[in-house]
């Protein structure tokens, strides 16, 4: 049998959980599943699986499998797609997180909708994990440091960036300036509902990190709320560098601890690997890259120069 078609088998397997779901994903015997493991196992001189009558677990040598033929189909089915891109039309749907959403507005995608004015987009703003085969979604923006391997949807990465300190003149002026990370926990900290919970930032200088306890005077998960916050003079916030460049700029607020951020975030564009060569996906990730770079590249260069 063909390596990659037993590369495709043995990733199902991992991803399904057993031989036997995998099968029946496959519309195959449980023994030809089987044989195809066995076949690899036999090329590679080493176990991929442990298997008892109870489970099923994999070798370090079976994850490592795993992750190299999980690539390779990746590059096989991408280079499968490359061809002619012609007239792109009907409608594209489109999940992102409400802040996001709202900062960017229609920016994010006016250009796109002017080279392609056919293009009907369907965009939803929810701060949840959706599923992108029963909620009919094309393309799912989502922040996260790590996404799980899939050979189903595909994460392509859009950006990294970072959070940053920032806090208004007028806080400052009250309260004084912090001088270390640690000093953060005799201020008001605006912080997520992810930071309540943990009642911690973890920052980094570069070289060195560290997890700093803060005193929550507000929360909010939504980031334009604890922006408005700070804003107003309500304590110190750790937010998007790209989503308070412009206030930075204009000097409605000042970064604090301005060599201290924290770890990097990556946005991601999900889309199920089924619908890589259907022109609207094609079209909007190459636009998304291309104007993710844009802002990424605006709010570095803005927080380091008012930070310099």
């Amino acid at each position: 049998m063909d390596l990659l078609a037993k590369m495709a088998t043995y990733v199902r397997v991992i991803e399904a959980g057993s031989l036997s779901t995998a099968a029946k994903q496959l519309r195959l015997s449980v023994a030809s599943v089987s044989r195809q493991i066995a076949a690899l196992e036999g090329e590679i001189g080493a176990p991929l699986l442990a298997r008892t009558t109870r489970r099923m677990t994999v070798t370090a040598v079976g994850q490592d499998y795993y992750e190299r033929s999980l690539r390779i189909l990746r590059d096989v089915d991408e280079a499968q797609s490359i061809g002619p891109r012609g007239g792109v039309d009907g409608v594209l749907r489109l999940s992102m997180p409400v802040t996001i959403g709202f900062l960017s507005g229609m920016s994010l995608f006016r250009a796109l909708l002017v080279r392609h004015p056919e293009l009907r987009l369907d965009l939803r703003l929810e701060d949840r994990v959706v599923d992108l085969v029963l909620e009919h979604v094309d393309v799912a923006i989502r922040v996260a440091p790590k996404l799980p391997l899939s050979t189903e949807v595909v994460a392509h990465p859009l950006s990294t960036w970072h959070r940053v300190l920032v806090a208004a003149p007028s806080y400052l002026r009250r309260r004084g300036e912090p001088r270390t990370p640690a000093a953060l926990g005799n201020h008001d900290a605006l912080s997520s509902a992810r930071d309540v919970t943990t009642e911690r930032w973890t920052l980094t200088d570069g070289d060195t990190t560290t997890q700093v306890r803060i005193a929550t005077r507000h929360a909010c998960s939504a980031g334009q709320m604890l922006r408005e916050l700070a804003l107003d003079g309500q304590g110190i916030a750790l937010l998007p560098h790209w989503y308070v460049a412009g206030d930075l700029e204009a000097h409605t607020l000042r970064r604090v601890l301005p060599k201290w951020q924290s770890e990097a975030v990556v946005v991601h564009a999900l889309y199920r690997a089924a619908r890589r060569n259907e022109q609207r996906v094609r079209v909007t990730l190459d636009h998304l890259r291309s104007t993710y770079a844009q802002i990424e590249q605006r709010g570095a260069s803005v927080v380091a120069t008012v930070s310099g």
